[in-house]
C-alpha cells in the first residue's frame, strides 16, 4: 500500500495548483468558522457555546462541510490531468496492474480524506480548549467520524464524474453544478424522497447545528407540516451504499476503458 500511495504522491507532490487549492481550504475553514461568531440571528449561540466542547464538534464539521468542495475540485483534477496526460497507460506499460492502479486512487484519495479530517479536528480541538478547557473533549466526537464519511463521498463522487466526463474543465463546472440539485431533489421529489438521492444524503452528513431551534419556530406556524428526517445512522448507511456504488461504477469503467 505504501508503494502505491508514494506513487500517487510523488504525481502531486510538484504540482503547484494541488498545494494552492489545498491551503485555501486549510485557511478558509477556521477563518468561517470564526467569523461565524459575528453573524447576529436570534438562533446562533454566543461564542462560548459554539466554540466549546462538545457543541464545537458539530459546529466546525457543519463549516468546514460546506468547503468539501474544493478538495473535491483536487480529486477532478488529479484524476482528470491522468487520463488528459495518459499517465494510467504509462502506468499499466510500467507493470501496474489496473487493479493497483485503481487502488493507488483509492489509497491517496482515503489518506487525503484522513488528513482533512485529522485537520478539521484539530482546528475544532483548538478552539474547544481555548473556550472551555479540556471538559467533554471526547463528547459529540461521532460528528468527526461523519464528517469522514461525507468527505470520502464528495471524492468518491468526484471521482466518478472526472472518470465519466475525462475533461477537467467540464468535469469541475459539472461537479460543482450538479450539488445545486440538491434543491431541485427537495422542490421535484419532496422533503422525505431526496433525503435518499445521492447529493442530499451526503451533503446532510453534517446536521445544521440550528436545525432544533428552526425547527421549534416553524412548529409554531398551524400550517406546518412535520417532515419525516432520517436519523443520523440510516443516513450514514445510505450514503455508504452510495459510495461504494461510485466507487464501483468507477472501478468498471475504468477497467473496461480502453487506455
Amino acid at each position: 500500500m505504501m508503494h502505491l500511495l508514494n506513487i500517487e504522491y510523488s504525481k502531486v507532490r510538484n504540482y503547484r495548483t494541488f498545494w494552492v487549492i489545498l491551503l485555501i481550504y486549510l485557511t478558509i475553514v477556521p477563518l468561517a468558522f470564526f467569523g461565524l461568531s459575528y453573524v447576529q440571528l436570534p438562533f446562533f449561540p454566543d461564542k462560548s457555546e459554539m466554540f466549546g466542547f462538545p457543541t464545537v464538534w458539530n459546529y466546525i464539521t457543519w463549516t468546514a462541510s460546506w468547503f468539501n468542495l474544493l478538495p473535491g475540485v483536487l480529486v477532478v483534477i488529479v484524476t482528470c490531468n491522468e487520463i488528459a496526460f495518459r499517465t494510467q497507460r504509462q502506468n499499466i506499460i510500467d507493470g501496474m496492474s489496473r487493479k493497483q492502479m485503481i487502488l493507488s486512487k483509492f489509497y491517496f484519495f482515503t489518506s487525503l480524506a484522513l488528513f482533512i479530517t485529522f485537520y478539521t479536528f484539530l482546528v475544532g480541538f483548538i478552539f474547544g480548549i481555548c473556550y472551555s478547557g479540556f471538559t467533554d473533549v471526547f463528547s459529540g466526537l461521532k460528528y468527526i467520524g461523519v464528517y469522514f464519511v461525507q468527505t470520502m463521498g464528495y471524492f468518491a463522487f468526484a471521482f466518478l464524474f472526472a472518470v465519466l466526463v475525462k475533461r477537467p474543465a467540464l468535469s469541475i463546472i459539472l461537479y460543482i453544478l450538479i450539488f445545486f440539485f440538491k434543491f431541485v431533489f427537495v422542490l421535484t421529489l419532496g422533503e422525505t424522497i431526496s433525503q435518499l438521492m445521492p447529493i442530499n444524503v451526503i451533503a446532510d452528513l453534517t446536521p445544521f447545528p440550528f436545525f432544533q431551534e428552526i425547527f421549534e419556530m416553524a412548529k409554531q406556524d398551524p400550517n406546518f407540516v412535520e417532515p419525516k428526517i432520517l436519523s443520523q445512522t440510516i443516513r450514514s448507511m445510505v450514503a455508504l451504499g452510495w459510495i461504494s456504488t461510485f466507487i464501483f461504477i468507477g472501478y468498471f469503467v475504468v477497467k473496461r476503458r480502453d487506455l
